[in-house]
């Protein structure tokens, strides 16, 4: 599974918002909320790319965009995503 640069965008300006004070009413943690995903979820897109780019997780917050889009088409689009990252980290195991 390799993430799009849309998803990476996206991923990497949920997590810097993460160490932000009220992040949630940050760009990507709008997104998030108004497409009812829970963080945990996007963790798991997350440890799926250092796994795959043999990355620390912090490498996620050199990804630019600050204002990222919501990469992925459909409900169905991103379930199907988090499923490939979430098959990774049972391998991994």
């Amino acid at each position: 599974m390799k993430l799009t640069q849309s998803e990476l965008e996206y991923i990497a300006a949920w997590a810097r918002e993460e160490w932000e004070p009220e992040c949630y009413q940050k760009p990507a943690h709008r997104l998030q909320l108004s497409h009812g995903v829970k963080g945990a979820y996007l963790i798991d897109l997350i440890k799926a790319w250092t796994e795959l780019e043999n990355k620390p997780d912090r490498a996620i917050l050199e990804v630019a965009n600050a204002e990222p889009n919501w990469p992925w088409k459909s409900d169905q689009e991103f379930r199907s995503r988090l499923q490939q990252a979430q098959d990774l980290g049972k391998v991994a195991l």
